[in-house]
């Protein structure tokens, strides 16, 4: 199990491999205005029909310009209630938010967002975790590719598999600085907030 103390490798795991570039985007109106065009086969064509998914039947609009759109913020504990946060709530966008922690409590975050407005490629979910200049935990996961639908929640979990072990003993009852981003195929960034995570003895 990770440990918000351990430094993973998961730096060295997230970059991009050397001499990769990413294709030139395409708004939404040019992917539909190639729809079917000659020379796409079937396949290729249904994978572009499941890809626009709402905006191929004239969805996926909305009067926000923003494209990606955080819900709801969730710290999911192990034997215990989760945390929910509110993030339409532009306070707890601002870099104001506080969650509570005990000391080695088992723990995953889970995230709720909705793509609106355009197609987003290669949605990565960036996070860091730091302690003053310390870096201590890196999360860098790949979440896909997402037709634009602002009535469709997508939920994000990390980790997927086990659960964050947050850290423990009177050195490490801290406040931990969050930041998190979302950012796609192309280096662009979406959205970005912090977060603190005040790790205590007791709830």
């Amino acid at each position: 199990m990770a440990d918000l103390g351990d430094a993973s490798s998961a730096n060295q795991e997230s970059e991009r491999e050397e001499g990769y570039v990413a294709p030139p985007p395409k708004s939404l109106e040019e992917l539909m205005s190639s729809e079917g065009k000659e020379g796409e086969d079937e396949a290729l064509q249904r994978y572009k029909a499941s890809l626009l998914g709402a905006a191929a039947a004239g969805g996926g609009m909305s009067d926000d310009p923003r494209r990606v759109v955080v819900t709801k913020l969730e710290i999911v504990i192990n034997g215990r209630d989760s945390i929910s946060v509110d993030m339409t709530q532009q306070d707890n966008l601002s870099g104001n938010l506080s969650i509570k922690l005990k000391e080695g409590c088992e723990y995953k975050t889970q995230i709720s967002f909705r793509v609106q407005n355009e197609l987003i490629a290669g949605l990565k979910y960036k996070n860091k975790v730091s302690r003053g200049p310390l870096n201590v935990l890196t999360t860098d996961e790949m979440l896909g590719s997402f037709a634009p639908d602002p009535e469709k929640e997508n939920v994000a979990v990390f980790p997927r598999r086990e659960w964050e072990d947050a850290p423990s003993g009177m050195m490490a009852r801290a406040t931990y600085n969050c930041k998190t981003e979302f950012i796609d195929d192309d280096g662009k960034t979406h959205l970005a907030f912090s977060y603190k995570l005040v790790i205590s003895k007791d709830w």
